[in-house]
């Protein structure tokens, strides 16, 4: 649990941190302390499945990435906005964090975890993505844009594959932001998918938050399909969300 809980001090202001170098050079993104933290995460993810066809997502990358975006997180003073956020929510955010995390700290048994998961994290952090891979091993051609996101924090900043979590504790701020509570029903079912880096939970987690934001009449249609259409890399059977935008 310790280890998880230094995860989340380490990526979490990272990850706010690049979303906040997107918003201020792009604009038009919405607010919110959530939504900054999965902009961090799309255009991460983005960008290191363009450079894992040329390098693998070692630890260069993941030190580089790391050290852009937690200066961006004291430059654009990120830090006022988690102490808002966690001052003003003290006890809900605490409570259900620590249930998450301590869900997260129990061993994987999800058969595809050794199987599947690992081997493709692991090719993706030592080689990158190779042209044919498949002809040689077919599950190796199977890849998802939260592996290559897995594989490139896979080395100091989450070497037991533990993101999933860090992905829950991001759905439970938006959650708290939005006061949309009725959010929390889904978690006891999502705390099955902390332990093992698949994409399932991150492929739901953005769905919901995607259609809570159409719900609320959200009329930014550019960020909300390119996020589904992010969705949809991730696991491909959730084709519906792209065509629902």
């Amino acid at each position: 649990m310790l280890y998880i809980v230094l995860m989340l001090i380490l990526l979490l202001p990272t990850l706010a941190g690049i979303g906040a170098i997107f918003k201020n050079f792009f604009g038009g993104f919405p607010s919110g302390l959530a939504l900054q933290i999965i902009i961090g995460i799309f255009f991460t993810t983005i960008s290191w499945t363009f450079l894992a066809f040329f390098l693998p997502l070692n630890s260069t990358v993941e030190l580089v990435t790391s050290f852009i975006g937690l200066s961006a997180f004291f430059y654009f003073k990120i830090y006022l906005q988690f102490w808002k956020f966690i001052t003003e929510n003290f006890v809900s955010f605490l409570s259900i964090s620590v249930l998450i995390i301590f869900f997260g700290s129990y061993y994987p048994f999800i058969l595809d975890h050794f199987g599947y998961y690992v081997p493709t994290i692991k090719w993706l952090s030592e080689v990158g993505l190779v042209q044919g891979i498949s002809n040689l091993d077919l599950l190796l051609g199977q890849n998802s844009f939260w592996h290559i996101f897995q594989a490139g924090f896979s080395h100091f900043s989450d070497p037991f594959l533990r993101l999933n979590v860090l992905m829950l504790i991001v759905y439970l701020i938006y959650a708290i932001e939005k006061k949309a509570w009725i959010h929390l029903l889904f978690f006891p079912v999502l705390y099955l998918f902390t332990q093992s880096p698949s994409s399932d939970l991150p492929a739901i987690v953005l769905s919901l938050i995607i259609l809570n934001e159409v719900f609320a009449s959200n009329k930014n249609a550019g960020f909300l399909f390119a996020l589904s259409v992010f969705v949809f890399a991730i696991k491909p059977t959730m084709i519906w969300l792209p065509l629902f935008i």
